[in-house]
């Protein structure tokens, strides 16, 4: 196998991994997983943090997120874009939360991996707030904001439940906060 097809093996099988156990993923397990031996792991990512650093940066690509993007389906009208929005921002966050923030681990140094996976999701970030302009274009004449500071606003507050992680704030909750205060009132 060519080293580039081995090292993206590898970090398939990492991946794979750490969908199932989070940060807490050995050599040997993404070896057996990747039906290689654990020496040829170490051939191809000197240490475990060069490992988890290029599995955090697949992870975090432009190509997975356009992959779970490309399968919402965003409705016909505001209300149903709103809602599909803020669950597929919500799924997203929760999903990359743990590469962003791993808990410590004494044979990583985090801070190569972290700050990388940082990186990624920065750029990541913009990807949503282009992918939801691009949802929210069609409604602009319903809305009295713009559909980039609506994107915004939405971001943030998914953000915010997911940090926050207030009790009873669920994304129904959520859709019709922003609704009320970004929707054009009829003037019936």
């Amino acid at each position: 196998m060519p080293p580039e097809e081995r090292r993206a093996a590898i970090v398939e099988a990492a991946l794979a991994l750490l969908e199932d156990e989070g940060p807490e993923l050995t050599t040997r397990m993404v070896a057996e997983a990747a039906g290689v031996a654990e020496g040829t792991i170490f051939r191809v990512f000197p240490t475990l943090q060069d490992l988890m650093a290029a599995t955090y940066v697949e992870y975090l690509s432009a190509d997975r997120l356009a992959e779970k993007l490309g399968a919402v389906q965003p409705g016909e009208d505001l209300e149903q874009a709103t809602a599909a929005a803020l669950v597929a921002l919500a799924d997203y966050i929760e999903s990359v939360h743990f590469a962003l923030h791993p808990p410590q681990r004494p044979d990583i140094k985090p801070t190569a991996h972290v700050l990388e996976a940082k990186e990624q999701f920065k750029a990541r970030f913009r990807d949503l707030l282009d992918w939801l302009v691009q949802t929210f274009e069609p409604h602009s004449r319903e809305m009295t904001i713009t559909p980039q500071s609506y994107a915004h606003f939405l971001l943030t507050l998914s953000l915010g439940r997911h940090m926050g992680r207030p009790a009873g704030l669920e994304i129904p909750e959520i859709t019709q906060f922003a609704l009320n205060g970004a929707r054009r009132r009829s003037t019936e």
